[in-house]
Parts: C-alpha cells; sequence; structure tokens
C-alpha cells in the first residue's frame, strides 16, 4: 500500500483552491493539476508500505492527534518548489508558521522513524500542491504579485491516506482518520 499522513481540508476551501488552480492554469502550461478532491497538506509521505505496518501506522496517528487541539490553518501565500525561478511544483501555504502543524508533523516524524522510516530530509512545512510542473518554469512573475484570497481552513483530524497511482491521476482513500485532541476516531 502507498501511504502518507496528511490533514484534509474542508470543502469550502477546496473549492476555493480548485477555483484559484482554474485561473492559474491559464498562465502556467505543462503542468499537472490536483484533482479538487486530491487537494491537502501532507505531513509524511511514507510510499510502499506492508499491510503488517497497518497496526503501528494507525497507533502512531492516533497518539500523535492526542498531543494537538483543533487548529486554524491560513493559507495566504504562494509559493514554489524548489523556488519560483526553476519550479516543479506549484502551492499555496501560509506566510507565518503553524505551531500546532509543526508539534503534529514532529509527532509524526518521531514515530515513523521509530518504526524503521528513513529520517525525512525537509522540514514539514504546510501547503498545498496546486501542481507538479513536467519541465521546470520560472514562475517569479507568475506568483510574486498575486496573493490568494486568505483562506482558512480548520484542521481537525488526522488523515493516514492511501493513494492508487491510476493513469488519470492518483485515488486517495483514508485508511484511518483520528480527531485531534483526542475526539472519536473515525473512517
Amino acid at each position: 500500500m502507498r501511504l502518507f499522513y496528511c490533514l484534509e481540508l474542508p470543502d469550502a476551501v477546496r473549492n476555493d483552491l480548485a477555483r484559484l488552480s482554474r485561473e492559474f492554469q491559464v498562465r502556467v502550461r505543462g503542468g499537472t493539476w490536483v484533482a479538487p478532491e486530491n487537494l491537502h497538506v501532507t505531513l509524511r509521505f511514507l510510499g510502499e508500505v506492508g499491510e503488517d505496518l497497518l497496526p503501528s501506522l494507525e497507533g502512531l496517528g492516533q497518539n500523535a492527534a492526542l498531543r494537538v487541539e483543533p487548529f486554524e490553518l491560513f493559507l495566504d501565500r504562494f509559493g514554489a518548489f524548489p523556488h519560483p525561478g526553476r519550479a516543479r511544483v506549484l502551492w499555496v501555504g501560509p506566510i507565518r508558521d503553524s505551531a500546532p502543524f509543526a508539534i503534529l508533523a514532529q509527532q509524526v516524524e518521531e514515530g515513523v522513524q521509530a518504526l524503521g522510516f528513513p529520517p525525512e530530509r525537509r522540514l514539514a512545512h504546510p501547503h498545498v500542491t496546486l501542481a507538479r510542473l513536467r519541465i521546470p518554469q520560472d514562475l517569479t512573475s507568475v506568483i510574486g504579485g498575486a496573493a490568494p484570497p486568505v483562506l482558512q481552513a480548520r484542521v481537525g483530524a488526522l488523515t493516514l491516506m492511501q493513494s492508487d497511482l491510476r493513469p488519470k491521476g492518483p485515488l486517495y482513500r483514508p485508511v484511518a482518520r483520528w480527531a485531534l485532541g483526542g475526539g472519536d476516531r473515525g473512517v
């Protein structure tokens, strides 16, 4: 199974992000645009994982979710990885760091390392990928003066998501979901 931990977004925020993506598609060519139903904030990508690890990953998710109360995540700037001058990924995320996000990401990272996963090379920064570009592009002028309307996403759960790769794009399916702050588990 191909798995990752993520924060799902409310429908209204995903709809607003889909509208912003459509506006960018006119100016940015050669990209693969994320389907609205797949827009999310990744905490930690795990890759291919054997089903034998699933109980441990579920326990990890439950414990991590207990340590953070629900919080607001503001999506108020555009960015690009690795940088706007040679972009491979177009994203939207917060201007200011989110302490609850950082705590949750650290809990997940420590847990997956304890299970034998290699350490993540980069610190987790909250962002929503809008597009992946096949050929690096200079997006400096496209995102330099652009600012999204401030989108406020209420984060209330941590999700362990399965990703099935298909020719028309990935299909995401929640494997487990835990309410932040210790609420009921559900999927």
